[in-house]
């Protein structure tokens, strides 16, 4: 009874992994529950060298800007000064967080959602004190501000864009005249890394009038 009990144990813990290397390696599934954090094989994968925050702006049917981040009621840090909307790297839950702050607040007509990304070297994290030990020069961080995504006023995808650290990869492969002739004819396969998910596509539905 305790060989059969120790096989299944074996055999189920080999299943379980076995499901998470294959769930990892074609995108099956890998981000639809926070359960998979502990089966995918991407759990260490390394860190970037840049910070990055996740700004919300409204704009109104008048041309009106409206800041959503940080929102109105103080924002929630769960660890570090990163808030919640920094989290969410695949954008996946932008519609949400943008309509819970415009459900709670008054303002006019929204045409569209903003989603806006802020990057900066993490060097300038460094208090003053350890920068004058490693860097000659003053310390004077720079940001890059990059439209993210753009939402209409139900929440749908009009424009998604790379992250800041996969536009930096793509960059590095177009601008690089050796890679391109070496890609050029060979075939080339993809998965979706992030589907399904929770995101509303665009409706492409042609409505035809008489």
């Amino acid at each position: 009874m305790r060989r059969i009990a120790a096989c299944t144990v074996i055999v189920t813990y080999l299943a379980v992994l076995g499901f998470g290397l294959i769930s990892h390696a074609v995108g099956f599934k890998s981000t639809d529950h926070v359960g998979m954090y502990f089966l995918i094989w991407d759990m260490y994968c390394g860190w970037s060298g840049y910070e990055l925050r996740h700004h919300l702006v409204a704009e109104g049917a008048s041309g009106q800007y409206y800041e959503l981040t940080p929102v109105p009621w103080g924002e929630f840090t769960p660890f570090g000064s990163a808030p919640r909307t920094s989290y969410d790297n695949s954008a996946s839950f932008t519609d949400a967080i943008a309509r819970h702050v415009l459900e709670h607040t008054e303002h006019e007509e929204i045409t569209q959602i903003i989603l806006v990304e802020e990057a900066w070297s993490k060097k300038y994290n460094l208090p003053d004190t350890l920068w004058s030990r490693y860097y000659e020069e003053p310390k004077e961080p720079r940001s890059y501000y990059r439209t993210r995504a753009v939402l209409n006023s139900h929440g749908e995808f009009r424009e998604r864009f790379l992250d800041w650290g996969g536009w930096l990869a793509y960059r590095s492969i177009t601008d690089n005249p050796r890679l391109q002739q070496k890609m050029a004819g060979r075939p080339f396969l993809t998965t979706e890394q992030f589907g399904p998910s929770s995101v509303r596509p665009v409706s492409h539905t042609v409505i035809e009038h008489e």
